[in-house]
């Protein structure tokens, strides 16, 4: 449950960072780094933003699904009814 409840709050958290900063929170492209001697644009927090926003995404597959563990969480709760 703890697995469950905790992909959801890091990815709301992480969707509403994203939606803070709004078109600060530029997607990260490493080949745009190389040699850019430019400063980032907007506040310095913006910037790994939807890095974080896009990487944690995934959070809700690996490790067993959300579903799945939904699932099992049903079969230990009602037992054979599930």
């Amino acid at each position: 449950m703890l697995k469950d409840k905790g992909t959801i709050i890091r990815q709301q958290i992480n969707d509403l960072a994203r939606r803070a900063a709004g078109p600060y929170a530029l997607p990260f492209a490493s080949e745009s780094l190389e040699g850019d001697n430019a400063p980032p644009i907007g506040p310095d927090y913006a910037a790994p933003v939807a890095k974080q926003y896009f990487n944690n995404r995934k959070l809700s597959i690996f490790g067993g699904s959300n579903e799945i563990q939904r699932e099992i969480i049903a079969k230990v709760k009602l037992g054979d009814y599930a």
